[in-house]
């Protein structure tokens, strides 16, 4: 009875009991505005950001945050020891997995990547379709159709997935199109607060959050990063507490550009500029947030 009560509140209700659960934690969850206006995660660090400082990598920096105890949900910034040789943690937390798993809701999805490697999944859908953990049935079709059309030979279908990309489901798109029948006019600015409303108003179940504070019932947790006027990038939280995302039409991965675990997204390094296998040269400079992100059993999602 207890969680049939948590889950049947109303939308204004839902996002009263999250905000009343983050603010136990910080009464500031949410994001800032610098000079520029653009907006950044509360708790996001220069200093914290593998992606920005490059001697965290250099150093092998920790990648836990610097808690006291394992007890501590009142500290943001990153641990400033050096890991242990061939370990990501230093000496004083080498509980650092089990002190991050103190934020799972029990929701979160799990790391299996076979079940994002079919040809017509992989290659018609992006981080935001995994971010949102859906697989729209009539995009892997379409892809699957798109395929034969280019290849007589069937067989090579599987091997060639490449002209599905523009199949990708893109954030804003499913409320433009609701709004106007169409997503030709859509905007294509790249920055936090722009990228925020399109997610929420494609889903307004989403709720923004912090990295510290667990889910709601039946929730799981997910986070944006955006490269500024050039494009953005989605990560979600599974359910062994470590991050994983689908970079494009590639596979999904759960490591960031310098091969590591990612623990804590805004500590992971975000920079592929160097990366052999990526041709756009992206950097995911930004840290826009985090967000609770509703079961795919108890809130059907958006995205076109």
């Amino acid at each position: 009875m207890i969680k049939k009560k948590t889950y049947n509140i109303n939308k204004t209700q839902k996002k009263k009991h999250i905000k009343s659960k983050m603010n136990k934690n910080n009464k500031n969850y949410s994001m800032l505005t610098n000079k520029n206006g653009k907006w950044v995660y509360k708790f996001y660090s220069n200093e914290s950001d593998s992606t920005t400082t490059k001697d965290n990598i250099k150093n092998n920096r920790c990648m836990c945050v610097n808690y006291k105890s394992i007890n501590d949900f009142h500290t943001y910034d990153r641990c400033k020891n050096k890991a242990i040789k061939n370990n990501d943690f230093c000496e004083l937390h080498q509980n650092c997995k089990s002190y991050l798993r103190n934020f799972l809701s029990g929701y979160e999805p799990e790391y299996q990547p076979t079940q994002w490697s079919n040809p017509f999944v992989e290659g018609s859908h992006n981080c935001y379709s995994y971010f949102l953990n859906r697989q729209v049935k009539a995009v892997k079709e379409k892809c699957n159709e798109i395929c034969l059309k280019t290849h007589k030979n069937n067989s090579k279908c599987p091997k060639d997935n490449s002209q599905c990309t523009d199949l990708k489901p893109q954030p804003g798109d499913f409320d433009l199109i609701k709004k106007t029948g169409s997503d030709k006019n859509k905007e294509r600015i790249y920055k936090c607060p722009n990228m925020q409303q399109k997610i929420l108003n494609d889903n307004p179940s989403l709720i923004p959050s912090a990295f510290n504070v667990k889910c709601p019932n039946k929730y799981y947790k997910g986070a944006m990063v955006v490269d500024p006027d050039n494009t953005y990038h989605f990560y979600r939280q599974n359910n062994k507490g470590t991050w994983d995302h689908k970079p494009g039409i590639s596979p999904i991965t759960h490591i960031d550009a310098d091969g590591k675990k990612i623990y804590v997204p805004h500590f992971a390094n975000r920079d592929y500029r160097n990366d052999e296998n990526n041709d756009e040269a992206i950097n995911y400079t930004h840290f826009c947030g985090y967000y609770c992100i509703p079961d795919n059993k108890y809130i059907h999602k958006n995205l076109a």
